[in-house]
């Protein structure tokens, strides 16, 4: 179903996921970029003190883009899922066609294996500040040096859905407009549906060789909860929002789509997820668009196909 809704009904790749405080740009950083598909689209690699890997990050460049223009373009940002790279969104999920020729410089960054959009609490390990990485240093490069404008939005599938509203939530005000696709909106989601976030967590945390307390400190504490989505909702307010998952469930809609057979417990997962931060927005009289979709799964065509049905509200045409 598709509805909008301003007071909504009641109703993973699930990994690290949320949005911290943000670092001010490093002089010590240095880019080199590469031009390929015909200059459309332009990768930059960055070396950065915040991370310990190069920072990847693809723009995808407006018709008529030049650095030395003196206008700016507006900016839609699309995050990646756990396990996923910079270069998903356009060698999977057919951003570069979605997009189009619209008016707008569209920023695809990596946020390295062991991420979740987050500054890791323990200052003991090598320095994983990816999201001081994305909206310090990075932000202020593409606003510097990319003619980035003030008007941005954000959006995200799996993992970078909880990083897209939460980036949203800890930044008030630079993004217009957020949406999660199939996003981990909530640490503390216990399961059924689906499974506990918990679980996908600390299996993460152990693929990456740290514990859940170095990377969010104490579980249920102050840095615990400023990374969880949902405790950040409140401050949306004014944000347009977008709010899309499948249900998981086995079956197929009237297009085919799904299994006939199998469930899929990442995406009923997510979409228990979704479901209690929707009611969550209602309490708080937060309007948003929501799209939940019966058997669809945690797949690049449900992905692919919420961009397209997004994009304009996202860029506010």
């Amino acid at each position: 179903m598709s509805i909008f809704i301003s007071h909504p009904p009641a109703a993973l790749v699930l990994l690290l996921t949320l949005a911290g405080p943000a670092q001010a740009t490093s002089s010590s950083s240095e880019v080199t970029e590469t031009v390929i598909k015909e200059g459309r689209i332009l990768d930059l690699t960055i070396a950065s003190p915040l991370i310990d890997v190069p920072g990847k990050v693809r723009l995808l460049l407006p018709p008529g883009y030049s650095k030395t223009a003196t206008r700016r373009w507006p900016v839609l940002w699309l995050l990646h899922g756990g396990g996923g790279s910079y270069t998903d969104w356009t060698a999977q999920g057919d951003a570069d066609a979605i997009v189009g020729t619209r008016d707008v410089l569209v920023v695809m960054p990596d946020t390295g294996t062991c991420s979740g959009y987050m500054d890791w609490k323990d200052p003991g390990l090598p320095p994983h500040k990816w999201e001081s990485f994305h909206m310090g240093e990075l932000y202020d490069l593409l606003k510097n040096e990319y003619r980035a404008g003030d008007r941005q939005a954000i959006a995200g599938l799996s993992m970078g859905g909880g990083g897209a509203i939460g980036y949203a939530a800890r930044f008030p005000g630079r993004f217009t407009a957020a949406a999660s696709f199939s996003g981990a909106l909530d640490n503390d989601y216990p399961g059924n549906p689906g499974l506990p976030a918990m679980a996908a967590i600390a299996s993460g945390a152990l693929a990456c060789g740290v514990t859940v307390e170095q990377i969010y400190g104490p579980v249920g504490g102050e840095y615990w909860n400023r990374y969880n989505p949902k405790h950040s909702l409140a401050a949306l307010r004014g944000t347009r929002l977008y709010i899309a998952t499948g249900d998981g469930q086995a079956g197929k809609d009237q297009a085919g789509v799904g299994n006939p057979l199998l469930v899929d417990p990442v995406e009923q997962s997510v979409y228990g997820m979704a479901t209690q931060a929707i009611d969550k927005l209602g309490e708080l009289d937060i309007p948003l668009r929501v799209h939940i979709k019966p058997f669809h799964r945690h797949d690049w065509p449900n992905w692919q196909g919420e961009l397209r049905r997004s994009i304009d509200s996202l860029l506010g045409t």
